[in-house]
């Protein structure tokens, strides 16, 4: 073909396009067609995929593994002698859990923890700052290199204080203490001058810590010695004083003086108690005796007394007797005789009353002296009771007084005597602990130390980091070989590459008419070659267009869609081969079926068909020649072609302008169908003045050749030209979407 676009080839070539289907056609599965425009459906957000990234590498294996070994070959070396061979020294010490006791036993029961706490503080003291200062005091030491380096540059004690390395190994008594150097001589001296100085400045300083202690244990002891005798010498006056150094004397003595104390002071106690209820008996008479004369006297009081008065006794009988007279005359004398004597009755009654009143009266200050007279009599009985008690507890009080003091001096030497033999047997007690600690301690400095060498430093023949330096060699060589995959796979995924018909249908929810299968550009230029191969190939290829031409007349029945624009959004993706054998699969189908080479600028079915180029579609839409004039017939029945005819921008100005309405509209009359082949849409504008008068445009997606951008914004673009229905059909290797099997595809050569 004499275009850009190589039919169905894995080499760049073109493939047979895809047909956008709506979404749910594809769901469905069901081969119907959606009446909704596919193009008007967004796009499915991009889900992560591995396999992108591995059809990626399959694009570019060879790019990967050439460039992935190159940067390997580069790496490994550079890594090998980067790391270079390192030695390292090591000297084993030994630190025993516990000191081994000659004729004592200084510990029956070692604590583990406390172990563990003395093994770290010794890892800390082989690495600490005053023992590699003692290390780097020796000359040879001080003459390294290295550390004349260090020296120069900033601190050699941090610095060799972060190569050194101090562990025990499976947690047991052995302390392992390794350098690591370029140089084998260099890491076995500082190793060995480090021990050396650790067992210097630390494990013998711990022998003088121990000479140090049994030192202080002679002179505590001494001084223990002379504190028992100056407490001895008290003792000896303090019992001269009391009589007896007998402490059991002393406390019958104080015992008896304790008990007297006691009951002088329960017989004080209560008395107070007798004393404190007396006083308040007397204050609450005294208050009584305050209140007489204010507090009123009741008629019942003063009834009382009249009955026991003389005088208020006479007059109270005969207030009664002259009450019955009264009631007498009022209700037996004649009513008209009866004022006379009721009214000298009545005046007779009120002086008496105002008798037996006057002596009531009379009578209230003799209840009130009676009752003064009788709580006077009661208040000085209970201050003379108040004043016997006091008396009495002034004696009592003097009592416990000379007792309370005898008892309190008695007391006191008693506990000084007490106290003073309890210091002596405690004094005594640490006296003798001390001695016996001395005394262990003088056998036990002869036994073998806690911490020994074990095996010294010795120069190290063989590198420690052979294996390591190889590992990390060859991870690095791997990671050089992979990591340029790794970013081919990357850069190829981010182009967005359509990679299986799942990336149209689901990806950019395109509905798919079908997949044609990848063909090889040599067995595509001789398909028609009678071996047996090459007629497998073009039988694949029959099936596979066929398939979609079953779909097209059907969706033809039931939409009445006969003029098909195949297309691609860019060039080189299969569009016009996809056109051709679309055309020739609806002639073998015994529809009438014309294909229209809309490719303007780049033409191909002159070449393809060997018809002339002109004239053609150009010529009718510069209206220089007729369209009854340019079909061709060819020896496929059925099937007319139209080739493209000489372009010009006049023509691109007519298609532009619409002058291909007439050209469609005389087309759609003589045949079933019209097959366009049309320009890529995103190039040029040809294929969107052409889309304005069709009733559907299949594009062609390309493995590994077309991007889903582009597909989408060529879907965009036809959309914004009115175009309601899209399909896709997909060029790749395996050409059944929908799974193969074999017992069909063996007739396929039959």
């Amino acid at each position: 073909m004499a275009n850009d676009e190589t039919p169905l080839t894995n080499e760049g070539t073109e493939s047979p396009s895809v047909a956008l289907l709506p979404v749910n056609a594809i769901e469905r599965g069901n081969g119907e067609w959606s009446n909704a425009p596919a193009l008007m459906q967004p796009a499915a957000p991009a889900a992560a995929d591995l396999t992108v990234y591995l059809h990626a590498l399959r694009r570019h294996w060879l790019m990967a593994i050439g460039i992935g070994l190159l940067v390997a070959a580069i790496l490994g070396p550079a890594v090998w002698f980067g790391l270079g061979a390192k030695y390292t020294a090591s000297a084993v010490l030994r630190i025993a859990m516990q000191e081994k006791p000659i004729a004592f036993v200084m510990d029956t029961s070692p604590d583990k923890d406390r172990f563990e706490i003395y093994k770290s503080t010794q890892q800390q003291l082989v690495t600490s700052r005053f023992v590699i200062l003692a290390a780097l005091r020796n000359p040879a030491v001080a003459q390294m290199s290295s550390i004349r380096y260090q020296q120069e540059q900033g601190d050699p004690v941090a610095w060799l204080q972060k190569r050194l390395s101090v562990n025990f190994p499976g947690k047991a008594e052995l302390m392992e203490v390794n350098l690591t150097r370029d140089n084998p001589d260099e890491a076995c001296i500082l190793v060995r001058e480090v021990v050396e100085s650790y067992l210097r400045e630390v494990v013998n300083a711990e022998l003088d810590q121990k000479r140090q202690r049994l030192s202080e244990l002679d002179r505590a002891f001494t001084e223990k010695e002379q504190e028992i005798r100056s407490r001895r010498e008290t003792l000896k006056k303090l019992a001269s004083e009391l009589g007896t150094s007998a402490t059991e004397a002393l406390t019958t003595k104080q015992k008896f003086l304790v008990d007297e104390l006691g009951i002088d002071r329960q017989d004080l106690a209560r008395l107070q108690a007798e004393l404190r209820r007396a006083r308040g008996d007397l204050a609450a008479q005294q208050a009584v005796l305050k209140s007489v004369e204010t507090v009123d006297i009741s008629d019942a009081d003063v009834d009382n007394v009249m009955q026991s008065d003389p005088i208020g006794r006479e007059l109270f009988v005969e207030l009664g007797w002259k009450r019955l007279d009264q009631l007498y005359m009022e209700n037996a004398v004649v009513k008209g005789a009866s004022s006379l004597y009721v009214e000298r009755y009545q005046q007779a009654l009120k002086t008496l009353q105002e008798s037996y009143n006057t002596r009531k009266a009379e009578l209230v200050d003799v209840v009130r002296q009676k009752r003064r007279t009788i709580v006077q009599l009661e208040v000085r009985k209970m201050e003379s009771a108040v004043a016997v008690l006091t008396d009495q507890e002034q004696v009592i009080k003097e009592q416990v007084r000379v007792k309370q003091a005898a008892a309190e001096k008695f007391g006191i030497s008693s506990v000084d005597m007490e106290m003073l033999l309890s210091d002596v047997h405690n004094a005594e007690a640490v006296m003798n602990a001390i001695a016996s600690e001395r005394d262990k301690l003088k056998v036990e400095n002869r036994s073998t130390p806690r911490i020994t060498m074990l095996i010294q430093a010795q120069k190290p023949d063989l590198p420690s980091n052979g294996n390591t330096r190889l590992a990390i060699t060859f991870l690095s060589m791997l990671m050089g070989l992979c990591i340029p995959g790794g970013i081919v796979a990357f850069w190829d995924a981010s182009a967005k590459h359509i990679n299986t018909p799942a990336d149209v249908s689901k990806g950019l929810r395109l509905s798919v008419l079908g997949s044609v299968p990848l063909i090889p550009a040599k067995v595509l230029r001789r398909l028609g070659s009678p071996s047996k191969r090459y007629h497998t190939w073009q039988a694949r290829l029959t099936e596979s267009v066929d398939g979609i031409a079953a779909r097209v007349l059907r969706k033809a029945e039931m939409e009445q869609c006969r003029v098909i624009m195949v297309s691609s959004a860019a060039g080189g993706e299969g569009k016009t081969t996809l056109a051709t054998q679309l055309a020739l699969s609806l002639a073998r189908a015994g529809r009438r079926t014309v294909l229209v080479d809309f490719d303007l600028r780049r033409p191909a079915f002159d070449e393809v068909f060997g018809l002339p180029l002109e004239p053609g579609v150009c010529e009718v839409l510069r209206q220089e020649s007729d369209i009854s004039t340019i079909v061709h017939q060819v020896a496929t029945n059925n099937l007319a072609v139209v080739t493209a005819g000489r372009w010009d921008r006049s023509a691109l100005a007519a298609l532009s302008n619409g002058a291909a309405a007439g050209m469609f509209k005389k087309l759609r009359e003589d045949y079933d169908f019209v097959v366009i082949d049309a320009s890529p849409v995103l190039p040029v504008a040809d294929a969107r003045f052409v889309s304005q008068h069709v009733d559907t445009v299949v594009l062609s997606v390309f493995r590994d050749v077309s991007k889903a951008p582009k597909i989408q914004a060529a879907c965009e673009i036809l959309a914004a030209f009115g175009v309601h229905t899209v399909e896709t059909v997909v060029t790749a290797p395996n050409n059944n979407m929908y799974g193969k099997d074999m017992r069909y595809e063996s007739t396929i050569t039959a």
